[in-house]
């Protein structure tokens, strides 16, 4: 079953057509890739999906119900999590204070304290540093929280925008395996990156270049394809 279905959609800004007609369907307990280069088009894909940039063409539904004309908060309601490229959390709040502000009580019955504790459970590190600011985290530990952050309402779609940029390979390595532990809990994730191996992760995906869709497929057809030997493998 499909959670998420994207059907030709186009986006622009101004003049400028940033995704023309890209269709994909993201099902229930897969991990959905975006992969292409810088200016594909991947980022605006996932800020029309959460409401933030309006489609100039195309429908939208998640779990069945039409998104169009959303606001990001009624995204966000319908179990829609987002983790912006660039993490954008709250430097001059603690790693606690990041945590509590995202959390929905209408949106889940767990209370607050079990949704940290979740967190916590998945980023030990976070815990240690639960009153330290935001600001003062390394990258890789702000990554943890932008990422902590958007569970805090137990998402049925988690979307992050390449949350390996500006990480060391280890750190990167440390994200990828901590998102596979979430999607083994039960949470379908939208990944977008620029680093092809994050299709050791995917289960299929599509692969943009100028805003379009090159290529689409399984984790296996899409990792053995010429197109990715060549542009992102270097062989």
């Amino acid at each position: 079953m499909s959670l998420l279905e994207v059907s030709d959609l186009s986006v622009a800004y101004g003049d400028l057509v940033a995704v023309r007609q890209v269709s994909f369907a993201v099902d229930e307990g897969a991990v959905f890739v975006l992969l292409g280069a810088n200016g594909a088009g991947k980022t605006t894909i996932l800020r029309a999906i959460s409401g933030l940039v309006p489609a100039r063409s195309g429908r939208i539904f998640a779990d069945g119900r039409d998104l169009q004309g959303s606001a990001p908060n009624q995204v966000a309601r319908a179990g829609i999590a987002h983790v912006p490229e660039g993490r954008q959390i709250f430097a001059n709040l603690s790693v606690g204070d990041n945590l509590s502000v995202s959390y929905l009580a209408e949106r889940t019955e767990a209370p607050m304290t079990a949704a940290l504790d979740a967190v916590f459970q998945l980023f030990p590190r976070l815990a240690e540093r639960r009153r330290q600011l935001g600001g003062t985290l390394s990258g890789g530990e702000q990554q943890m929280l932008a990422i902590g952050r958007a569970l805090m309402n137990f998402p049925k779609l988690l979307m992050l925008d390449e949350p390996s940029l500006g990480l060391s390979p280890v750190l990167a390595d440390l994200v990828f395996e901590r998102l596979a532990t979430i999607r083994a809990l039960g949470t379908t994730i939208l990944l977008v990156e620029q680093n092809a191996t994050c299709l050791e992760l995917a289960t299929d995906g599509i692969i943009l270049a100028n805003g379009e869709v090159a290529l689409a497929g399984g984790r296996d057809s899409l990792r053995d394809s010429e197109f990715v030997r060549r542009a992102y493998l270097g062989i």
